[in-house]
């Protein structure tokens, strides 16, 4: 019988490449009132990032909280390698809505469209030992954008070689806001990748949808992964 899944917290270096301090003077953006941060560097240094394990006979799963609270790592214990892309530095580029953001891992996004203000942050997190074995841990925080308040559940049950997500947003003003929620899995990538997806349509960044997975302007098949290079990083 398998026993409980097991929960650790503890610090790890990692080589990271950081970013400035933001500008003191609020801009009246889209993202007011966050701030942005917009010097970036390439030269790492070592830095302590706080870890949250959850581990049973099968994976472990390595969390960042001060990093979004992303699912860093995932890696099948009886090979010893990881299924999603294991970033061994955090390295900042600019990206994200306000700037910084980091490849890799598994990252919660909520709120207006882009990259979550805090997928480059700390966010609140707590962990649970749960009645079936199964161990949790949640993270959260509240988006000063939408005035909503979201939390994400990582479980990793105790017999089981998979973990799975919760996700709970909470609006509670009386006003409508928008509600964009998604996640994006970084995983090494050669030519012959091939997403296999049933719709018939995708989201840009420009919020529009799009002929997926043939794009009628050139009729390139985007469900390949070699034919997404547009002349910018993917």
């Amino acid at each position: 019988m398998a026993g409980k899944t097991v929960v650790k917290e503890y610090d790890r270096v990692f080589p990271t490449y950081p970013y400035s301090d933001p500008d003191p003077v609020p801009a009246m953006s889209r993202f007011y009132p966050y701030f942005r941060y917009d010097g970036f560097t390439d030269k790492p240094i070592p830095k302590k990032w706080k870890v949250v394990e959850l581990s049973n006979d099968y994976l472990q799963v390595l969390i960042l909280p001060e990093i979004g609270g992303k699912v860093w790592a995932a890696i099948d214990k009886t090979t010893g390698r990881p299924f999603i892309y294991f970033n061994h530095v955090v390295k900042f580029r600019d990206v994200a809505m306000r700037g910084p953001w980091t490849s890799g891992g598994i990252e919660a996004n909520y709120g207006i469209m882009g990259h979550t203000p805090n997928c480059f942050s700390p966010v609140d997190y707590l962990v649970r030992h749960n009645p079936d074995g199964s161990a949790s841990c949640i993270i959260g925080t509240l988006d000063l954008l939408t005035r909503s308040t979201w939390r994400l559940e990582i479980n990793l049950p105790a017999d089981q070689a998979c973990f799975s997500t919760r996700s709970f947003w909470h609006n509670a003003s009386p006003l409508d806001e928008p509600y964009y929620t998604w996640m994006n899995v970084g995983i090494k990538a050669a030519g012959n990748l091939q997403f296999i997806h049933p719709g018939t349509h995708y989201i840009g960044h420009d919020g529009r949808a799009h002929d997926w997975p043939i794009d009628p302007t050139n009729a390139r098949d985007l469900s390949w992964y070699e034919n997404n290079d547009f002349g910018s990083y993917k």
